[in-house]
This record gives C-alpha cells, structure tokens and sequence, in this order.
C-alpha cells in the first residue's frame, strides 16, 4: 500500500498535468500559467448536481472521400503509411513512408508536409496528427498520419473528430460580441445584470466584473484547470457531468489569484461564465446559440459543443504520457490493455476512462468537438466570415494588459506578418490554429498526445514556410 503522502503527491502531479488539459490551457500567445497552490478546504466546493443535457440530433458529418478522389470539401490527400506501433511495451518498429504523386492538386509540396510531420511526430512520439491548410473561403486540404488507435491500429484521417480545448474561446467570443451589436448585452457592464447579485459569491470583485474583463483574462480569477483542488473534485467522478455553476463556484470562492483589472491571468472560468451570460440573456442553451451565430453561418456540419450535442461518433483515442502517466498509473487500476509504449514513450488510453467529465469541464471556455477541416474552416470565419462588425472584430482584436492577447484570442508576429491564433489540450489532444489576414492562410493542427514535446508551436513553425513556399506566398 502506498502512503497518503506518496498517494497525495501523485494527485498534485496529475493535477498539473491531467485538469490543466480539461479546458484546454493555451492561451494563443503567451506561457500558459504555473499551477496554483492548492486551495484551503472552503475552496473546494461540494459537487451540485449537473443539469441533465438536452438531447439533440446531430447532423451527419460530410462523407470523406478515398485519397484517390477528386478535390471536394473534405477531402483528405495521400495520407502517409501510418507508423507501425505496438499496443504492449515492445520496441516500436520505425515508421515506413508510402511513396506519394509527384504532383498534388493544391500545388502543396505533400513530400515537404510529409517529412516535416513525421520528423516531429517521433521526436514527440504521437501516433496520429490531422492538419488543415487552406488559403481564403476554399475549401481547406486535410491531411492525417499516423493512427488514431494504437491497440486496433486505425489510421489517423481526417475523418476523426478530436477535441480542440481552448480553441473555443474566440468563438464564444464571437458568439457574445454579435449579442453586444443586437444590444443584448455590453461588454463593460457589470454580470451581475445578467447574472444576479450572487452569481460570484464571497469574490471581492464579483460587483464589478464585467464582460470584457472575463473574455481578456483580468478578473483575477484562478485558472481552475490548472488547479490541483479542481482535480480532487474531478477525480471522484469523472463519469459525471459538471455543471458550469459548479465551475463558477469552485473558481470564486478559491478567491483572487491576480490583480483585478491591472494584471492578465489566464483563466477558463471567464469563457464558461461567458456561456452561462449567453444562455441568460437569450433563453436558449449555449450550443444552441453558438451553432445560430457561428456554426450553421459558417456551413460548419462537424462541429459541436457538448454536451448539449454531440458528434456521431466519438472523438478518436488520445493518450497520455509523461506526468499524466506516472500519476494515472499511481492512482488508478489502468488495465493492461489501456497502456502502451510507443516510440519509447509510455501512455494510457484516454478512452479507457468514463468521459463524461472531460466531455463538459470545458464546455464554452474549451469544450468543442470537431473535424479539422471544420477547425480551420470556423477559425479563419471568426475573423473573415462577416460574423461581427469590423468595429467588434477590432475590439476582440486589441491587445489589452497583455500585448499579445486581446478578447479570447492570441495576437502574434510571425516572420512579418500579424496572426491570430489559439491553442488547446484537453486529455490527451494537442491543438493549435493560426490565421494570417494579410495572406488570408489558414492552418489547424491537432495530434492526439498530451503534453507533446516538442510542442504544437514549433511543428506550425516548420509547416508554415512550407504553404507559403508552395503557394507563393513567401517574401
């Protein structure tokens, strides 16, 4: 039997690694926050009972076609041969590469796109990775490698929905600024117009948060992710929903952590309380407004955000590694079919875990399911879509105490040129999308490790040259 200390130290471990995935902590352009104290006994509060979610049909995904096809919506080019993995703690035999066309339609150089992913999925031992590039409103070239399962061996395509963590900020965000030009809400107005006198408890500032100070990170609040009392909570039911108010709790009674208004502090809470604010004020659940404001104008078929609605199928397997692992296998009974090793890396399989928690611990501040066609199809109409006015796009544009986020999305310099991105991990996926206006470029990226390292950023680093050379778009 292991001590309650050793018991207790995992717990903390996991809890930086495993929670601070749930809502996908990454912030777009800034270090994502150190994990937290843990809280004293009153900061974690008692588990209310979660609203049931409302059923809803889902729409079917648009059927992928055969890598032979011609160029359509969702077309996945050649995929490369998926490396051969093993489902025990057997070497993993070297990955094998199938010879691709000399020439591709999108005039993309698949060999470079080819290299650069498999150099980068060994050096951070990913089974599979789906990537996106499209330039305007055409339809994005998806790409998939690897496998989506290592027990069954399935290839990674993109075909496979993943979850995409934080990527969902900027279209919560999105989704509140279209309500603010319909005069529904105001971004400097106090929640406690919409939400009530009590919605913050005992928070010192609860009075005077307002919209803007939720959607750019100055409420001060904890980030409840990264948070080893928020993992206590979880880890006695993950098969159990969580409820936003839950979460609301949780996060203001654990009291300020930054300055209000005067200091950026990364935090998930101010996206779900951004939900709540929007299910409030409209009367409808929040997946339903989201999918009127964002998804349906963008003819997005493959996105949704649970639990209010789900995907047809479930997302492809993820797996955990490093902390997580070590954590996992220290505090739960893994069964032997749930771990591998690959690439020398041992992991556990995500799915072999109820998924109910981790399905709505995010919900609008990182809960979206999609392809990753989808993904950078929605994320490029955030900003080029005619969903907000040039003046909201502008507001939610503006960098604010931190010089490189602005309301719920990253504002970067790459080589020259402004982008807008975002990053994601929840267990065990690894996001990443960036947009260039000046090049109206789109790339999304998701593998299905986390933590990765090397990190999402630096395989955006190398894929990047690589479009713009293809296409023309280098200086």
């Amino acid at each position: 039997m292991r001590s309650s200390a050793t018991k207790l130290f995992w717990v903390l471990l996991l809890a930086m690694s495993l929670v601070a995935g749930a809502c996908g902590n990454d912030d777009g352009g800034t270090a994502e926050p150190p994990p937290t104290a843990a809280p004293t006994a009153e900061a974690t509060p008692e588990p209310i009972d979660a609203p049931e979610p409302e059923a809803t049909s889902a729409p079917e995904p648009t059927a992928e076609p055969t890598p032979q096809a011609t160029p359509a919506p969702t077309e996945a080019p050649t995929p490369v041969a998926a490396p051969e993995s093993e489902s025990t703690k057997e070497a993993t035999p070297e990955a094998t590469t199938a010879p691709e066309p000399e020439t591709h339609p999108s005039e993309l150089d698949v060999a470079a796109l080819n290299a650069a992913a498999a150099d980068w999925m060994e050096a951070a031992g990913i089974p599979g990775l789906v990537l996106a590039v499209a330039q305007g409103d055409e339809d994005p070239w998806t790409f998939g490698w690897g496998v989506s399962d290592l027990e069954t061996q399935a290839p990674m395509t993109p075909g496979n929905y993943v979850r995409i963590g934080s990527v969902t900020k900027p279209v919560t965000t999105v989704a509140v600024l279209s309500m603010a030009e319909e005069g529904l809400v105001d971004l400097d107005t106090p929640v406690t117009a919409y939400l009530g006198d009590d919605w913050y408890g005992s928070y010192e500032h609860g009075p005077d948060i307002t919209l803007r100070h939720l959607m750019g990170h100055t409420a001060g609040f904890v980030e409840y992710a990264f948070d080893p009392g928020f993992f206590v909570l979880a880890s006695a039911r993950l098969n159990v929903p969580i409820a936003p108010e839950e979460i609301v709790r949780f996060t203001t009674n654990y009291g300020p952590v930054a300055e209000f208004e005067t200091q950026y502090n990364y935090s998930t809470a101010g996206h779900v309380i951004a939900g709540m604010i929007i299910e409030a004020v409209t009367g409808n659940p929040a997946h339903v407004e989201i999918r009127s404001r964002v998804f349906d104008p963008l003819g997005l078929e493959n996105t949704y955000l649970p639990p209010g609605e789900l995907p047809p199928e479930p997302v492809a397997n993820s797996y955990n590694g490093g902390l997580l692992y070590t954590a996992f296998t220290s505090l739960t009974n893994v069964p032997d079919e749930a771990r591998h090793n690959y690439l020398g890396n041992d992991y556990i399989s995500t799915n072999s875990y109820p998924q109910e928690f981790l399905q709505t611990a995010g919900w609008t501040g990182g809960g979206i399911e999609a392809l990753i066609g989808d993904v950078s199809q929605m994320f490029r109409g955030l900003f080029a879509g005619g969903l907000i006015s040039d003046e909201s796009l502008a507001q939610m544009t503006a960098p604010g105490i931190n010089s490189t986020y602005g309301l719920g999305v990253g504002i970067d310099d790459i080589d020259g040129l402004l982008a807008y991105s975002h990053g994601g991990g929840t267990p065990a996926f690894r996001t990443r999308v960036v947009y260039f206006p000046e090049l109206d470029l789109t790339l999304a990226a998701n593998a299905n490790v986390l933590p990765p390292e090397p990190d999402m950023g630096e395989l955006m680093d190398v894929l990047l040259p690589i479009v713009m050379e293809s296409w023309g778009l280098s200086n």
